[in-house]
């Protein structure tokens, strides 16, 4: 008897932490389960589905230091026209693209901030940034669904037919206007065919006055060897118009070469779209990869106003995301502010 209770004794608190214990694994909860970020590889690298949605995002930019010197790129102190000193310019960008599909096709958001800091106001400096200090601006923001785009970018009359080449300072001989904002179409089709139309609102003291926008068109062919586009516009502030057509050709997988020309009604003055000298220009020029880091690139340019501008660099890439690109520059004539003068840039940039 006596044993009896004792046992008894010893087992009601063992059966009861037991039941404690089986109490306590009930009422823990399962740790959620991990949310991963899975990559989206449909449009490229570096993009990431948004966690819960089917939107890709990508991020990305760049951090760059730019060095001019010399009469044309350099920096004019003094206002005779001239680089009297460096011209400098520090600038961090950051890119976003968002990206989904959709019943109408790929629905795209698309943004560039850029944040400036100047020392100088060189001619070169189109982005309207002049003087020492720093700037924060949208350099790019729209939208695209399908081949149809509304935003602010550079224009298409610029865009479509490319950039006067691969050098930086492409742009020293006018080819074209850069931030408008704009609402246009692009219509891609089989063989290699394209075709554009665009309505602009001019910047600056080339802005419409009015309801009548500005009328940007374009075609192109691209084939295995290459590309031909043409593009025109009409500046209805101005009531003028210019074109321009550019053939690019593939000589080999690592040398190309290009040329383009253009023309407007107005040969007295620059307009919006034809911001060339006199009626017509011609530009030519051309990039040769050496090995797996090294790129030489070429531009030469010529007016009706007798300006000429010569374009040379080497685009060397000493690690991953990181290139040096030294650049000389000849100019001769360019409203007599850069009149037989060599000139030199330096850019650093590390991207991601």
């Amino acid at each position: 008897m006596i044993r009896s209770l004792l046992l008894a004794t010893v087992a009601v608190p063992t059966l009861l932490q037991g039941q404690a214990y089986a109490a306590d694994a009930v009422a823990v909860a399962d740790p959620e389960q991990a949310e991963y970020v899975r990559v989206c590889d449909v449009y490229g690298p570096g993009f990431f589905y948004l966690p819960g949605t089917e939107t890709c995002l990508r991020v990305s930019g760049y951090v760059r230091y730019d060095i001019g010197v010399g009469e044309l790129l350099g920096s004019d102190v003094d206002g005779d026209g001239n680089g009297d000193t460096y011209y400098k310019r520090a600038r961090a960008a950051l890119q976003t693209d968002a990206r989904s599909q959709t019943e109408f096709g790929t629905l795209r958001a698309y943004m560039q901030v850029n944040f400036d800091y100047d020392r100088g106001g060189a001619i070169w400096n189109y982005e309207d940034i002049s003087g020492t200090g720093s700037a924060m601006y949208i350099n790019h923001a729209y939208l695209e669904l399908g081949g149809f785009r509304a935003g602010m970018t550079d224009s298409v009359f610029s865009t479509f037919t490319d950039y006067a080449g691969d050098v930086i300072n492409d742009w020293l001989l006018g080819f074209g206007p850069f931030r408008t904002q704009q609402i246009s179409y692009t219509y891609t089709g089989p063989l290699g065919f394209a075709a554009t139309i665009a309505l602009e609102t001019g910047s600056g003291t080339n802005a419409v006055e009015d309801y009548v926008p500005n009328v940007v068109a374009g075609g192109s062919f691209t084939q295995g060897w290459g590309k031909v586009a043409t593009v025109a516009a009409y500046d209805s502030r101005n009531d003028v118009w210019a074109g321009k057509a550019r053939v690019d050709v593939d000589v080999t997988d690592t040398i190309s070469l290009f040329g383009m020309v253009g023309y407007k009604s107005e040969a007295d003055t620059r307009n919006y779209y034809g911001n060339w000298g006199g009626s017509w220009a011609v530009w030519g020029g051309g990039s040769a990869k050496f090995g797996e880091k090294t790129r030489f690139n070429a531009q030469l340019a010529y007016d009706d106003d007798s300006n000429l501008v010569a374009v040379a660099n080497v685009a060397y890439t000493l690690v991953e995301n990181f290139v040096v690109t030294p650049e000389l520059v000849y100019a001769d004539n360019l409203d007599d502010a850069g009149d037989g003068s060599v000139s030199g840039f330096l850019r650093l940039q590390a991207s991601f």
